[in-house]
């Protein structure tokens, strides 16, 4: 009886073996393995409960080996040693436990994801500002999942495939930092705001009492010989408001790196670097100080500081060529010349502005709102319904005019301009350009793929725009073709008592309408051409002629100004 096969009593994992042969053992063996695998093992916390497999944990059971001990139970010693072996099966049966083995890597993952979630970490004594005077903070006790006990449950568990819950281990963890730890610590900070603290600087002085010192007071903690310790410190980001404040009062202010020209090219002017305050050295100059008793005394830490534009940078901008100058002249008023100075200044932002490569240039934006306070003043302007009179910053369209040509002769892409609504004969023929509030505006981009430099200068009757840059082997010309679409100006009369019966005078001689088209030609060294076309249309204004109905003549006949212009 059970020549080969488990003898009744024996059991493998709990599960009944008797009476079954190797294979067949090992068959139901595998089955109730492969099933149990993929039941959970729960593991609890007051807080969280975590659900496992054996089978997402790599348990590996060694069912070969559990069999072949099942077989052996009765089969492993003398005749007689193994028959009260049968004999005692029938009364108390043995089990045969499991082996195998866990994947040690995934089981220690599924154990750092629970800690991460249950530890509570603790918190060391410290020590706390309040005003000038230091606290003693306790510290607390913290609770963490007892690692080595929750491994060894869990592979125990996990070897038997027994779905059941095992309750996490904790242990409590008590902080590294004791309040006895920090005295010293406590002592520094106490004398760190004991009495005013001096910072100085070129025989300037700055000082910081108490109550401000404690302000700008933190404490960290350092590892000394493998013990935590707290340290008081001044910290740098607390006083960052304050030292900015000191900054520009401190060093000498780097000269930065300019252009300079003569018409015909232009050259870098190498900057100088200077110094500034270094905030980081400073506070630790403050730092060391603040911890004496006596002495507390700080110099301010320098540094070098550049030159926002350095030479190399300005080199490497390619200022050197000039791409066009173009001049206007023209006599105005006195209040008009003024604006034509200022405005020239504003457009070039003093000493000339720089355009990156792709950059716009807005005429507007850049000389910014013609005020008094700006020093424009009043002189003759056009406004809508094309009228002259007195405007703030009359005559600026001189400006715009001769920058607009000078961006024009330098083959630059002109992406905003429009003449004026009243013809001016002062202004070269089909290239003017207005600058108005109600909109018109001149802008242009720098498409040459270096920097260009504009510059600009006046002194109120004759302007001069110079742009520079590196030539790219352009070659521009412009051709103002005649006058078209011309008419007027038709006539129209007013009565008028004031002039005697039959005379007549004329009010205003107005405008024949016409268009000029100015057609830009660049010729790139490759030998392509791009064609540019700039219309120009001045509308018509009407002739208006005085018809007296009166006794005596008043008004004499009105002539034309030609001196007055925007």
């Amino acid at each position: 009886m059970y020549a080969n096969e488990i003898h009744a009593g024996v059991t493998i994992a709990g599960q009944d073996m008797s009476g079954l042969t190797k294979d067949e053992a090992t068959t139901a063996l595998n089955r109730f393995v492969n099933e149990a695998k993929d039941k959970p093992i729960t593991l609890a916390s007051t807080a969280k409960t975590w659900d496992l497999k054996p089978y997402n944990l790599g348990v590996t059971i060694d069912v070969a080996g559990a069999v072949s001990s099942a077989m052996e139970v009765t089969r492993k010693s003398n005749v007689f040693v193994d028959m009260a072996r049968k004999l005692n099966l029938y009364f108390n049966g043995v089990d045969i436990p499991l082996e195998g083995t866990v994947d040690s890597a995934g089981l220690d993952a599924v154990i750092d994801q629970v800690a991460a979630e249950l530890d509570v970490q603790p918190v060391d004594a410290g020590l706390a500002i309040q005003g000038v005077t230091i606290a003693v903070v306790e510290g607390q006790t913290g609770l963490a999942v007892d690692r080595d006990a929750l491994r060894e449950q869990l592979t125990e568990v996990l070897l038997t495939l027994h779905s059941t819950e095992i309750a996490i281990p904790m242990v409590v963890t008590e902080p590294e930092v004791q309040p006895e730890d920090n005295e010293e610590a406590r002592a520094q900070a106490e004398t760190m705001m004991s009495a005013p603290l001096t910072l100085t600087s070129g025989g300037q002085t700055w000082i910081f009492a108490p109550e401000e010192t404690a302000s700008y007071l933190e404490f960290t903690s350092e590892d000394r010989d493998g013990v935590p310790t707290l340290v008081p410190y001044l910290s740098a980001e607390k006083m960052a408001a304050k030292l900015a404040g000191i900054t520009p009062l401190v060093g000498i202010a780097p000269v930065e790196s300019t252009f300079k020209s003569d018409g015909a090219k232009a050259w870098v002017v190498p900057g100088t670097p200077g110094t500034t305050l270094d905030p980081t050295k400073t506070v630790e100059a403050l730092n060391a100080a603040a911890l004496k008793s006596t002495g507390r005394t700080a110099e301010a830490v320098e540094m070098a500081k550049d030159p926002e534009l350095t030479a190399e940078e300005a080199e490497a901008m390619g200022i050197k060529d000039v791409l066009s100058t173009y001049t206007t002249k023209y006599k105005g008023g006195e209040n008009r010349q003024v604006n034509v100075r200022v405005t020239t200044e504003y457009a070039v932002a003093g000493d000339g502005v720089l355009l990156a490569p792709g950059e716009e240039y807005s005429f507007l934006d850049t000389v910014g709102p013609r005020t008094p306070e700006r020093g424009f003043l009043k002189a003759p302007g056009i406004v809508p319904g094309l009228k002259m009179e007195d405007v703030y910053g009359g005559g600026i369209c001189q400006v715009s005019t001769t920058l607009f040509n000078a961006a024009l002769e330098a083959g630059l892409k002109i992406t905003e301009r429009k003449n004026h609504t009243i013809f001016i004969l002062h202004y070269p023929v089909g290239r003017d350009a207005t600058a108005t509030d109600e909109g018109a505006n001149l802008r242009f981009v720098n498409d040459t793929g270096h920097y260009i430099w504009i510059r600009g200068q006046s002194d109120g009757i004759k302007t001069t725009f110079n742009i520079y840059g590196t030539y790219d082997g352009r070659e521009v010309s412009i051709e103002v073709g005649k006058a078209y679409n011309v008419w007027g100006p038709y006539l129209t009369t007013i009565l008028d008592p004031s002039l005697g019966t039959g005379t007549t005078a004329v009010a205003d001689y107005g405008q024949k309408a016409m268009m000029y088209t100015a057609t830009r030609t660049i010729t790139w060294p490759d030998g392509r051409t791009q064609v540019d076309e700039f219309v120009s249309n001045y509308k018509h204004r009407w002739m208006v002629v005085l018809v007296g109905t009166g006794t005596t003549t008043t008004l004499p006949p009105i002539t034309p100004d030609t001196t007055a212009g925007p």
